[in-house]
């Protein structure tokens, strides 16, 4: 009986497990993940601003992949000659042997890059670190509350690195949820290190980019651009000759790093550290690579696919049915989706998007968007539960949680990148 080892409960690993397990109920398929969740990214802004709610942007990987082996733990190494993973479990360590192991670990914050990052910023990598900071938002205000003087300015500045999509869209939806708290108005602040945000629109797509800025500006954001993260305290965040901005709150948006597995170091990797595939996803015999981890060579241009859920959906899909093939005696088949486009949402009826190279903006880009990330979430009995949570009455979190009078102190080892 033929076994299958998937490492990953992210994109890729899901889509390609649950393409194989339900192709052949009798292969024995594993896979391998340190959360007994899957995540859903689309919906970050959305559950800072009590528009989705959180448990509706994770799905159990128990109820997604029926018929699949679930092993909780993180992989140690991974032997291509044997086709071994091992495993380190709650119960112990354990090596699980294949006939094909399908690398679809994804990726990691980026701290490394930035001293003070991982103990000290916030991250968006899963849907436990977006409530945590939205908890974190509530504290900060109802201590502000409390302060004077520069203190207050401090507890009330929020800032948020990095000017791509999950940036811009991040920042806009931190200033949606705190505008409508009494008081001094909070200060949202989006530091890039551009000349402007959203460069992967630039300069095809301006329109779309400047329709952007103009939203995220009316809805408080500032822009404070040239300005490259280097460091993050306590007190703040520094910009190098750009300066500092004193911060009670900054989110890390600079974007990730691919995760490393030991064992598959001699493997070829692109300059970003990504495992380099041929056009069939394969990274050597019995061995395939797909999602943020993986350079997948573009099927219509030059270059690798972009790092993106939508593609790791396709590179899951496509690998899980080459391993159908492979298991059938058939040849692979290469990997040929086009592409769809980008999109983000500042707030309803305020969303950009590149479909197919045609540009859209306001209804007919949040519109597009909304549909799309419903179709493509893994569950249709969660996707239903998130579309539902758009017609019911939002709860203003911030709002609630100061007037409440929530206790400040929380601690900062409960959310910020290094403790997630």
């Amino acid at each position: 009986m033929a076994r299958i080892i998937v490492i990953g409960g992210g994109y890729a690993g899901v889509w390609c497990a649950r393409r194989i397990a339900r192709a052949r109920p009798g292969v024995v398929v594993t896979l391998v993940s340190d959360r007994p969740y899957h995540s859903f990214h689309g919906w970050t802004a959305e559950v800072l601003t009590g528009h989705v709610r959180a448990e509706h942007a994770r799905v159990p990987l128990r109820d997604l992949l029926p018929g699949v082996d679930l092993v909780a733990g993180r992989v140690r190494r991974v032997d291509p000659q044997r086709r071994a993973v091992v495993v380190a479990t709650p119960d112990g360590s354990r090596t699980l042997i294949g006939d094909h192991i399908v690398v679809a670990a994804g990726s990691r914050d980026a701290a490394d890059r930035v001293p003070g990052l991982a103990e000290h910023a916030w991250s968006l990598k899963d849907t436990e670190g977006v409530e945590k900071l939205g908890r974190h938002l509530t504290d900060v205000l109802a201590r502000e509350r409390l302060a004077e003087g520069t203190v207050a300015a401090r507890l009330r500045t929020v800032v948020v690195a990095g000017g791509g999509f999950t940036g811009v869209e991040v920042a806009t939806a931190i200033a949606q949820r705190l505008r409508d708290v009494g008081g001094p108005a909070p200060r949202v602040v989006l530091a890039h290190p551009g000349a402007h945000v959203l460069p992967s629109l630039r300069p095809r797509f301006d329109r779309v980019a400047d329709y952007a800025v103009v939203q995220a500006r009316a809805a408080g954001v500032e822009f404070l651009p040239h300005a490259r993260l280097t460091a993050v305290t306590a007190d703040g965040a520094e910009f190098g000759a750009a300066g500092s901005l004193p911060a009670a709150t900054v989110v890390a948006a600079i974007g990730q790093t691919p995760a490393s597995l030991p064992g598959l170091d001699a493997l070829p990797r692109d300059a970003a550290g990504r495992l380099v595939t041929d056009r069939f996803l394969r990274i050597g015999p019995g061995l395939w690579a797909g999602g943020d981890g993986a350079a997948v060579p573009h099927p219509h241009t030059s270059g690798a696919c972009p790092a993106d859920a939508l593609w790791a959906i396709h590179h899951g899909t496509r690998i899980g049915g080459n391993i159908v093939r492979a298991l059938d005696g058939r040849p692979p088949r290469p990997f040929r989706f086009p592409g769809l486009g980008q999109g983000a949402s500042l707030g309803v009826g305020r969303g950009i998007a590149e479909l197919y190279g045609i540009p859209l903006t306001g209804w007919s880009a949040w519109g597009a968007r909304w549909f799309f990330f419903h179709a493509y979430m893994p569950s249709r009995r969660v996707a239903l539960a998130a579309a539902a949570d758009w017609f019911r009455p939002r709860r203003r979190a911030a709002r609630a949680g100061v007037r409440a009078g929530i206790r400040p102190g929380l601690s900062r080892t409960t959310g910020p990148a290094g403790a997630q």
